[in-house]
């Protein structure tokens, strides 16, 4: 990664605010420094030696002789014998040392008392002269969570004697800094910028001591610092004496931390840089991320002083019409966030940003609760930069102000239901997944009896299906009626096109797991609505349907009258393309998610990662719940705001969580974080601060955190029940328990354990793109408490899915010797135990076997007698592992990160292994370009031969 040139400024806030020192290159002070003050009062620093307990350690800044650092020792205390709270105890020891930091009494203010992130405190305390700050001035007190004070240091100055008040006017030296700006521009590579439209955005008042941030004497004045700025090119800090308008400073902003890329359609096509003019020709969308970006850095950089995603001041890269992702859609990838035309709106730019920043503090794993986690912390920080940046709201109303408790909002689509009713034993609401092609359902509903669609074969079997992807063969039946079509094989959007075709007033689609979702399509041509049900209401139906049952059934709109104009929470309303919002994190349920973890919109099945996108609606609640406040099951609970919300969140993102968090560990994280910010100063929220944006909102104050404020965190755990587990889910373990069928009398011709390690074993492995070091190893540490050792093909949380540098698409193989199956029966059989715990369908392990000298043939799903695998995805699907479209074991145990051991059954007979056979196995361990959870962990290995004429299931298996 590039590490940039960091910011060389410091920030300046309001006079009631933090003024915070930084390291920067400075014009050299154009007056010329005075004699130096008189060293701080040795007798001191003594009398802190005589009373500390152990060593201590004193260092003077060069100019001033004042102490800027002093330190105990080791296991030592600047304070002994002081029991008080910390900031009552750093109290006391300024108010008796602070002169030896050049702080005069009298000057020095307690700003924020806050934890240290190690267990410790940290109090900071600000200068003021007469109720002016001074500038650059700060000292801390740091103690250990023994409560020693263990560190004091900082700058203050001393000596002051200035009058404070200005002779001349905010206004009047705002001029006076942008006719020197002017007189003067700031250049690059020799050429001078362009200064139209630079104006004074921003002018405090405060004392300046000249030399004070290079660390030499000088003057102190009464002076103002003005930012210069156009918003565009030049963004100069000017400090100029209020009593002549004298300039005493000046150093530039423009070159900070943030650096932006836009490439369109790929990566490399570079259409807009930072420093290039904006918005230049850039399109609408272009602008669009250019600007989300920014607020995106400014956000995390003023809230949190996060320097871009990974802290270190990162590019952040964009690429505009991506061809690589499905429109309408967004995405980062691991190196770039990526963007459909239409699909720019700051709250989704932002959203692909917070993945960014996820990747790089808890990481947290794409799937079940820690990837909806994921998911929501992206929605989290996307929703706060739409709230507070100030842009993109003209036509949304009044964006600040609350909406009723559990209304949906009248800018999101209809909550479709598929209510059965009649025969009366089958009666039901079904949950069910709306379509973003068609009519929106309406309240009144569409009404008919249901008609199960046939059609026509895709393939050469010359079975007929009731998929729906050729023209349907049955449309006498199906016209008047609600077709019912089956899930897979083509296109939502073709399956409705077909039942319209056919005369049906609506579609139903039958899904194939336990789980509903959206349907995504374009087809204005279709006019029929449709819905997606789950696979056991699609059963009850079809069971109906084939005994001669009528079934009725009615598609409506169910969220009642009542609505809200509000935009407030919706994610995407201004992302054109997808047709209106796709969240609602405020009340989930209006768009069919979840909004406490019982909900039956709770997502249950392993697609969608286990639900990550539809299960963000629990967390995503909680926090629209703590920063709005409301009445939810049976919870009343006080707002407590943006800004306190945020630091919580984001303090439990950095401090506590880990890539396997669940909902139960996140109710942790966030009461922990708010335990350790209890008392402290938080930041205010702000967007401001790039270039292109000319008139940013006001930034939300700063404000501390109170115990009460943690009351109302407990309060919003308990109401959307992030320590309950869904048990409505009934989640299975992937690898059923206990033995597989055995035969009476069975013979077992080789074994493997692998308490040897892997000797006898041939690792090998290809890659995709760059070379990895990950490959196949006997591993005595096994999950589950399982003991002894085991062959392990790692699926490393790592790579990037770029399809270059970086990405860890590849295989990895373990293959046996020669395994000669001696003839003493029939039925061969390969029994072996084995962990599983990958990500879903994109990484996976399979066993293949090579036959007296053939060549290796991946074992199908048929062959399995127990436990079989389940299926890689494809290629087409946009799979770039080496194993795509193959059966294998992906996936971990429902509901859960991980997996647990289990045994499976082969039988090589379907395979060509006969008595008398040489094989050799190969454990194949594939990965996509990036994410991971743990691995394939393959143990006990043996080959069985039964008796002749007897088959599996007549024997219990030796363990």
């Amino acid at each position: 990664m590039r590490s940039l040139r960091h910011a060389t400024c410091l920030v300046l806030v309001a006079a009631t605010s933090i003024v915070v020192p930084g390291f920067l290159n400075t014009t050299s002070a154009l007056e010329a420094p005075t004699a130096a003050p008189a060293p701080a009062d040795p007798s001191l620093v003594e009398k802190l030696r005589d009373n500390a307990q152990g060593s201590v350690t004193v260092a003077r800044e060069p100019a001033t002789k004042s102490v800027g650092f002093a330190k105990a020792g080791r296991n030592g205390d600047l304070m002994p014998g002081n029991s008080a709270t910390a900031g009552a105890k750093a109290d006391a020891f300024l108010n008796k040392y602070g002169a030896m930091f050049g702080a005069s009494q009298g000057t020095i203010v307690r700003d924020s008392v806050r934890d240290d992130g190690l267990g410790g405190t940290t109090v900071t305390y600000l200068q003021e002269y007469r109720g002016v700050p001074v500038f650059g001035a700060m000292l801390r007190a740091h103690l250990d969570k023994q409560g020693d004070l263990t560190a004091v240091n900082g700058t203050a100055v001393r000596d002051i004697n200035v009058s404070v008040q200005p002779k001349l006017s905010a206004s009047q030296i705002g001029q006076r800094a942008v006719a020197y700006v002017k007189s003067d521009p700031p250049s690059h590579d020799g050429h001078k910028a362009d200064t139209t439209g630079i104006r004074a955005v921003k002018s405090d008042l405060v004392v300046y001591r000249e030399g004070i941030v290079r660390g030499v004497t000088g003057d102190s004045h009464l002076a103002y610092v003005v930012e210069v700025s156009n918003r565009h090119n030049i963004r100069d800090v000017v400090i100029l004496t209020a009593q002549s308008g004298k300039v005493l400073n000046r150093y530039s902003l423009v070159h900070d931390a943030l650096e932006r890329r836009l490439h369109e359609e790929r990566y490399g096509r570079v259409v807009w840089r930072e420093g290039k003019r904006f918005p230049r020709n850039l399109t609408e969308d272009q602008q669009n991320i250019v600007r989300a970006t920014g607020e995106s850095y400014w956000f995390f950089k003023n809230a949190f002083n996060w320097d871009s995603y990974d802290n270190a001041g990162h590019i952040m890269e964009s690429v505009n019409n991506d061809p690589r992702i499905s429109c309408p859609n967004a995405n980062w990838n691991g190196l770039t966030t990526n963007y459909c035309n239409g699909v720019t709106s700051d709250d989704v730019v932002a959203h692909e940003w917070g993945h960014a920043y996820t990747d790089y503090t808890h990481d947290l794993i794409y799937q079940w609760q820690s990837g909806a986690l994921n998911e929501s912390y992206s929605d989290i920080w996307g929703e706060t930069v739409d709230l507070i940046n100030g842009r993109m709201d003209a036509d949304e109303g009044n964006i600040k102000a609350k909406r009723a408790d559990g209304v949906c909002s009248e800018h999101s689509p209809p909550l479709a239901r598929l209510i059965i009713n009649s025969p009366a034993d089958i009666a039901k609401i079904c949950q069910t997944g709306s379509a973003s092609f068609g009519p929106a359902v309406t309240s009144a509903g569409t009404t008919g009896d249901v008609v199960l669609g046939t059609d026509a074969p895709l393939d050469s079997t010359g079975v007929g299906t009731t998929d729906g992807c050729t023209a349907l063969t049955n449309p006498t039946e199906v016209a008047g009626h609600v077709a019912l079509l089956d899930r897979g094989n083509c296109a939502f959007t073709i399956k409705a096109k077909n039942a319209q075709n056919a005369g049906a007033i609506a579609a139903v689609i039958g899904n194939n797991v336990e789980a509903v979702s959206g349907m995504s399509g374009v087809d204005p041509t279709i006019t029929i609505p449709s819905v997606l049900i789950k696979l056991s209401d699609r059963n009850l139906i079809v069971d109906k349907l084939t005994a001669g049952e009528a079934v009725n059934v009615t598609m409506r709109d169910v969220t009642g009258a009542e609505k809200s104009p509000s935009y407030r929470w919706l994610i995407g309303e201004d992302s054109l393309a997808f047709g209106g919002a796709i969240r609602d994190m405020w009340t989930p349920t209006c768009h069919g998610d979840p909004g406490k973890v019982s909900d039956a919109e709770y997502y249950c099945a392993a697609d969608d990662g286990g639900g990550v996108h539809s299960n963000s609606g629990v967390p995503n609640h909680g926090y629209a719940l703590l920063v709005d406040g409301g009445n939810y099951n049976g919870y009343k609970i006080r707002a407590i705001g943006l800004t306190k919300a945020a630091h919580i969140y984001w303090r439990a993102q950095t401090e506590y969580q880990t890539p396997t968090t669940d909902f139960t560990d996140h109710a942790n994280a966030l009461q922990a974080s708010c335990a350790d910010l209890t008392g402290t100063g938080v930041n205010g929220l702000s967007t401001a601060g790039s270039p292109e944006d000319t008139d940013p909102p006001t930034e939300l104050p700063d404000e501390t955190i109170t115990a009460a404020n943690c009351a109302q965190v407990g309060k919003v755990i308990e109401a959307i029940e992030l320590r309950t587990e869904p048990t409505q889910c009934n989640f299975q373990p992937q690898l059923q328990p206990g033995d597989p069928p055995a035969c009476a009398g069975a013979t077992t011709v080789w074994s493997e354990n692998f308490e040897g390690g892997t000797a006898g074993w041939t690792p090998s492995a290809e890659w995709v793109f760059d070379p990895q070091t990950y490959n196949w190893s006997a591993d005595s540490t096994l999950p589950s408490g399982r003991t002894g050792t085991a062959a392990y093909g790692p699926d490393p949380d790592a790579g990037n899915c770029s399809s270059g540098g970086g990405d860890v698409s590849g295989a990895m193989y373990l293959t046996s010797g020669n395994i000669v199956v001696n003839d003493v029966g029939s039925n061969v059989v390969l029994n072996f135990d084995h962990y599983v715990a990958t990500e879903a369908g994109w990484d996976g392990g399979n066993v293949k076997v090579s036959v007296d000298g053939g060549g290796f043939q991946v074992i199908p799903a048929s062959a399995y007698t127990f436990n079989k695998p389940g299926q890689i995805n494809t290629a087409a699907a946009g799979n770039t592992n080496p194993l795509a479209g193959q059966p294998g074991f992906t996936g971990t145990d429902g509901g859960e990160l991980g997996g647990s051991w289990g045994t499976s059954q082969i039988d090589l007979d379907q395979v060509g292994v006969t008595a008398g056979s040489t094989i050799q196995i190969r454990l194949d361990m594939g990965l996509d370009g990036c994410s991971g959870v743990d691995g394939w962990y393959v143990d006990d290995l043996e080959i069985q031969v039964c008796p002749a004429g007897v088959q599996p299931g007549s024997g219990t298996r030796e363990s």
